[in-house]
């Protein structure tokens, strides 16, 4: 197939400008993204948190009982979904908003950007009551993303659970439709 590159841990075509294999995430050689161990960080914010952001963070992923591992700016929790699939949900500081508070981002990956599915989610994102779909630059290439924001100062730990739940859910099916039924990210 012209204009491909073959992931070689899965076999699997993927358009020559991907980074990661849609097919199981790997990264893909000549693209950079093995620099950062094959995985996708989708967060560079410079700003630090107030420490009771950062104690919220922790607290939070800690009580889900989910797997998690540190990132530069925040966590890694992997959110076990029904049909034995999985959804990796960034959990992390994101800057303040207009009066100084700090705001909690949830941010899971669903995968690359297509123009097909691009007005179908923003039309989608009027119904959803905990998250919404974008698009994020994640080091070079557009993803389709779920993502959800909460202040710190007024973070409720069983409605942040829900939060990191129902991101997970959302970006799980989406990727389920973008990769032909991989469990990508």
């Amino acid at each position: 197939m012209a204009g491909t590159q073959v992931c070689p841990r899965c076999s699997f075509e993927n358009h020559s400008s991907s980074r990661f294999c849609i097919g199981c995430g790997k990264g893909l050689s000549g693209t950079g993204a093995a620099s950062g161990g094959g995985e996708l960080e989708p967060h560079e914010n410079p700003e630090l948190p107030q420490p009771a952001t950062e104690d919220l963070l922790k607290r939070v992923v800690v009580q889900s009982k989910y797997e998690y591992k540190p990132t530069k700016a925040g966590f890694r929790v992997t959110v076990p979904l029904a049909e034995q699939r999985q959804q990796k949900v960034y959990v992390m500081f994101n800057g303040h908003d207009d009066e100084g508070h700090d705001i909690i981002s949830f941010l899971s990956i669903c995968g690359p950007r297509t123009d097909k599915h691009a007005d179908a989610l923003l039309r989608l994102n009027s119904r959803l009551p905990y998250a919404a779909f974008a698009i994020k630059t994640i080091e070079g290439q557009e993803f389709f993303v779920v993502t959800a924001n909460q202040l710190a100062a007024t973070a409720d730990p069983e409605e942040v659970r829900k939060l990191l739940y129902h991101v997970a859910r959302r970006a799980d099916a989406l990727e389920n439709q973008l990769s032909d039924g991989h469990d990508v990210y």
